[in-house]
């Protein structure tokens, strides 16, 4: 390898490490927090490792690729996106000491990849324990390891109780499980945290349009547009000129009666509860009103779509077309004041889609926390209930694999035994990081583990509340396998990629391409 190609990837390890360093005392119940500061002086203080990197500039190509696979850790997983970028990073220090020693990167990738299938095997097959998916207290366990370490660790026993009574309340298949259609996180900054809960239903943050409408209904009849009630105005700009002055109210008069035809065809199928994505005229109000119909108007297009599957009824786009069928159906509505807002609840439906989980909470950075939190235990849940099998926290699982890469290096020959030992010093990054955002000393702990675990203690580990060495069993850290399995992976995937990369180039802008062309 040239010079130029050698610096390429020792700027790109130095990159990696740049970026671990950031979050690393993230990782653990130790963990510090991290403040940014946004462009428009807005503040978010969080632990959460995907949150750091999402919010903070950086433009080197191999940091944004790191914070890329974070990314997807998180919205595949939900846990794990600290422990992936320090992984990685350790993977890359150990081969540029490798590369310094003459190492080709081709060598190094081989034996990578041939230690991730000894690993995975390992987990599966020797590590790994299965847990009865009907036992609530287990479950329970193995998604307060996700949550004790973050910020509202607190409230960690209540956001696992709603995270695994949302998963267990939903009646389609957790595999093609959708949070963004099936279930939606309501956040409303009023009361306390312990009066959160699960709603068969949807919450709107509307009101009704007219201030005497029904805000109480049972059994509902419910029409859903995405047109508006008002006349149609011209798609560009129109400039009517007017002779006579009775004119002005013959247009008047055909606006309203526009109106009230539209209004006519609505009230003939008699429903309860008219909501639009659109606008309603002050006019439509006033006819829908007299005829004891609620109106909301003006929601999101998302929240339209969970209405359609909760109730059952089917958005309009015209009203002309309209038939009965088209009408769904909900067993109550009504709309709540809580705090200084108005909500309208719609619940009770036969064959309910839709869930909404209602946080409430002090202020809206806390609720911002706890619902990334929420979305980690929801995640860690679906794993659990797709695949069972949990594995050792606290550090324990990664010194059983360093246990046993050291224990495999004895087979191997040539180059491979130096790099599958290396791999076994790389993967104690984890139980180092716990011991050293607890504030001990690193040394005499990771010795006493690795003995531990020479004598095949796989169970032993470090927990990170404590400063303690003790048996992950007694103290219920778990984790599921789905989970680690799935980081390593990812980890050893993104670390042979960046050691592929021998040369940066930038790329020309687009007049120049187009000049060249010419």
């Amino acid at each position: 390898m040239d010079f130029y190609s050698k610096l390429t990837q020792y700027h790109n390890i130095t990159a990696a490490k740049a970026t671990a360093g950031i979050i690393r005392t993230t990782l653990g119940p130790r963990s510090m927090l991290k403040m940014i500061i946004d462009n428009q002086g807005g503040i978010v203080i969080t632990n959460d490792g995907f949150c750091v990197l999402r919010e903070i500039e950086i433009g080197h190509p191999a940091a944004k690729s790191i914070i890329e696979l974070s990314k997807s850790q998180d919205s595949e997983i939900g846990d794990g996106t600290t422990t992936i970028v320090v992984l990685v990073s350790e993977f890359l220090r150990i081969s540029e000491i490798l590369m310094k020693q003459k190492f080709h990167p081709n060598q190094l990738m081989a034996s990578f990849f041939q230690a991730l299938v000894d690993i995975t095997f390992f987990l599966e097959n020797n590590l790994a324990c299965r847990l009865d998916s009907k036992n609530f207290q287990d479950m329970i366990k193995v998604i307060m390891t996700t949550i004790c370490t973050k910020l509202v660790g607190k409230f960690s026993r209540l956001i696992c109780e709603l995270s695994f009574k949302a998963i267990v309340t939903s009646k389609s298949k957790i595999e093609n499980y959708n949070f963004n259609n099936l279930l939606k996180i309501e956040k409303i900054p009023f009361g306390r945290f312990e009066d959160s809960k699960i709603l068969s239903g949807i919450m709107l943050a509307k009101d009704i349009s007219h201030p005497k409408m029904r805000r109480k209904i049972i059994n509902p009849k419910i029409i859903l547009l995405d047109c508006p009630i008002e006349y149609k105005k011209g798609e560009s700009q129109v400039a009517i000129e007017m002779v006579d002055e009775n004119d002005w109210e013959n247009l008047l008069k055909a606006e309203e009666n526009y109106i009230m035809f539209i209004c006519t065809l609505l009230k003939k199928f008699k429903p309860d509860v008219i909501i639009s994505e659109k606008g309603v005229s002050d006019l439509a109000l006033h006819y829908l009103y007299k005829s004891n119909i609620s109106v909301i108007r003006r929601i999101k297009k998302s929240e339209n779509l969970r209405l359609a599957k909760a109730t059952g009824s089917t958005i309009i786009s015209s009203i002309e077309d309209m038939e009965f069928n088209d009408l769904g159906k909900a067993g109550n509505f009504e709309v709540k004041k809580i705090g200084q807002e108005y909500y309208s609840f719609i619940t009770g439906c036969n064959e309910s889609k839709s869930f909404t989980i209602l946080l409430f909470g002090p202020s809206r950075d806390i609720l911002d926390e706890i619902e990334r939190n929420l979305h980690d235990a929801l995640c860690v849940a679906k794993n659990i209930f797709s695949n069972p099998k949990v594995i050792p926290g606290g550090g324990a699982t990664e010194l059983a694999i360093g246990n046993f890469l050291v224990k495999k290096s004895e087979e191997k020959k040539n180059n491979s035994f130096f790099i599958y030992k290396s791999l076994a010093l790389a993967f104690e990054i984890v139980p180092k990081t716990l011991i050293e955002n607890f504030g001990g000393s690193v040394v005499y702990p990771i010795s006493q583990l690795r003995s531990i675990h020479r004598k095949n203690g796989f169970f032993f580990g470090f927990d990170g509340k404590n400063g303690k060495i003790v048996d992950i069993r007694k103290i219920n850290i778990w984790e599921t396998c789905s989970m680690k399995t799935q980081i390593i992976k990812s980890a050893i995937e993104n670390a042979t990629f960046l050691l592929k990369i021998d040369r940066v180039l930038g790329g020309i802008s687009q007049k120049e391409t187009e000049r060249r062309r010419k």
